[in-house]
């Protein structure tokens, strides 16, 4: 309670501004004023220095203000230096151990587009010259994380997404038709988990799991990745050992308990 003698109005009513074009989107000057009660010259003399600051873009044709990718670099900084990563890391390491597989984590920094912000060491993976750095892209048709990302996306923001998708085929076995990407994202919806064998490096195995955010859409993934012979082997456990994982964060990143997706394995 102590903390609040010290809050500073401005500073709320600006957070409040950046929340609430964050949750509905473009938005007129009356819209906000409506929704949040703050009087017109306030909501001015903050969107023209949310603006001045690049956090906030207006749209000539209609004069709704909106937020620019700059609230996503933001956020992005946040989850690479300390924030995210770090919690998230001790799950990886934990599972790498385990199963002695190398696994990844990617973050969404805009619809349709993500970046890979970690990942472990694992001696046996150079024999598959798996080179996927950190802030590389995640491909999002032909890779476990991507299809997790996908399957539990916005669903305002889908259509887009998948009307845009490159189909890239890396491999002779890489779905790369939208009827056949279509049925694996139903799997991951019912299972809570992508499988990719060989398509995009030959001879790999990718099982992605996603980490939900408040509203239940995927934020961020991880995966195990290795050879399609030794993942066989330990298939079972690793799917248990990352939707176990995946639970976990999605609740710590605010998901309710009682809304999580996904039926346990039997």
């Amino acid at each position: 309670m102590a903390e609040r003698a010290y809050m500073v109005n401005s500073v709320v009513k600006c957070l409040a501004i950046i929340e609430t074009l964050a949750n509905q989107g473009p938005s007129s000057l009356a819209d906000l004023k409506n929704i949040l009660g703050l009087d017109k010259a306030t909501l001015h003399r903050i969107l023209s220095t949310l603006k001045a600051l690049d956090y906030v873009k207006q749209n000539p044709s209609d004069q709704r203000y909106f937020l620019t990718f700059k609230i996503f670099q933001t956020g992005n900084l946040v989850m690479e230096r300390g924030g995210f990563k770090s919690l998230i890391h001790p799950y990886l390491e934990k599972i790498s151990a385990d199963f002695q597989e190398l696994i990844y984590a990617s973050v969404m920094t805009e619809p349709g587009q993500a970046l890979c912000i970690d990942k472990t060491e694992v001696d046996l993976y150079q024999q598959l010259r798996l080179n996927v750095s950190i802030g590389g892209q995640v491909s999002m048709h032909a890779s476990s994380m991507g299809r997790c990302f996908l399957a539990f996306m916005n669903p305002e923001n889908f259509p887009k997404v998948i009307a845009g998708l490159h189909y890239e085929k890396f491999t002779p076995v890489t779905i790369a038709e939208p009827g056949l990407l279509a049925g694996e994202l139903e799997k991951v919806r019912r299972t809570g988990y992508a499988l990719e064998e060989g398509e995009r490096i030959e001879g790999a195995m990718c099982i992605g799991v996603p980490i939900l955010n408040s509203q239940g859409h995927a934020h961020a993934a991880i995966s195990a990745t290795g050879p399609i012979g030794r993942m066989m082997l330990k298939k079972e456990g690793l799917i248990r050992a990352l939707t176990d994982a995946s639970k976990e964060l999605s609740i710590i990143c605010g998901l309710p308990p009682e809304r999580w997706p996904i039926q346990p394995l039997s």
